[in-house]
């Protein structure tokens, strides 16, 4: 019941997790524990997500993933662009910025990631964590800016995963992603509102609009869907709230920025992050 994905589930000794034999030790027909049958409901939950992955729906369209591969379903078209997108900013990257990148494409609409990476959609974290996931990404932009010249224009929750086990983050979703400076052709339709107004006044990609995203992001990840974060203000940090209702400019300078704020508000440490 406190396994949070299927191979949670693997043996201490290491041997091969054999899902009928553990769904006949646990079924309420063999199993008189009062909590077999929410068990076995789980088990299967988790087997079916592990086998057939669960369906998100992303600028593409839908997609399925089982946290260890993520399969594209929509349109074809869209999904070879980004996927293209990708694999050129993939080639101008350092080993650094590819660690953001930690997946491989074994097909035209399927990668498969290094690590279990989770989607952010529909999740809600503690502020710790939050902390930290806003950090990757404050890097990520300003790794992808300094280093390829180019401003993603979609961070977006489906376009960027959790990597639990390192605190790591992997982004996807290259869709939009567009030289600096340079017009801009498409956007996400779904997060329309999180795109600051210059960017829909002018056209132009720009450092500004990935870090107003990532901010978005910080606010949707603390509760507020909006990801405005003005319903905030009251009940988180004032300092981590006035940053994400802040302007930047420059991704290395809101990075900085950025650190400095965490080490006057918060201590630094690794906190295990059990999802």
């Amino acid at each position: 019941m406190r396994a949070t994905h299927f191979n949670a589930l693997k043996p201490a000794d290491g041997t091969d997790l054999n899902f009928r034999d553990l769904l006949k030790i646990i079924h309420p027909d063999k199993c008189k524990h009062p909590q077999a049958q929410e068990a076995t409901n789980r088990l299967l939950a988790i087997h079916r997500h592990f086998i057939s992955g669960t369906a998100f729906t992303d600028d593409s369209g839908n997609f399925l993933t089982n946290d260890y591969w993520v399969l594209y379903q929509g349109e074809g078209t869209v999904v070879e662009h980004g996927r293209q997108k990708q694999q050129a900013i993939a080639a101008l990257a350092n080993e650094h910025l590819k660690r953001y990148m930690p997946y491989t494409w074994d097909s035209g609409d399927r990668f498969v990631l290094s690590r279990r990476a989770i989607p952010l959609l529909n999740l809600t974290l503690s502020q710790d964590h939050v902390n930290w996931v806003t950090s990757r990404l404050l890097e990520f932009c300003m790794l992808l800016h300094r280093q390829t010249g180019h401003a993603h224009l979609g961070i977006t929750p489906a376009h960027v995963m959790l990597i639990p086990e390192t605190h790591g983050i992997a982004v996807a979703g290259f869709y939009h992603t567009t030289p600096l400076d340079k017009r801009v052709s498409t956007i996400s339709a779904a997060f329309r509102h999180w795109y600051p107004g210059e960017l829909l006044r002018k056209k132009k990609a720009s450092e500004n609009a990935d870090l107003e995203m990532v901010k978005r992001i910080g606010a949707y990840l603390l509760g507020d869907c909006s990801g405005l974060g003005t319903s905030l203000i009251r009940t988180h940090n004032r300092d981590f709230i006035d940053f994400l209702l802040s302007s930047d400019d420059d991704s290395l300078e809101c990075y900085e920025k950025y650190r400095g704020m965490l080490d006057k508000n918060f201590p630094s440490q690794f906190i295990h992050l059990n999802i």
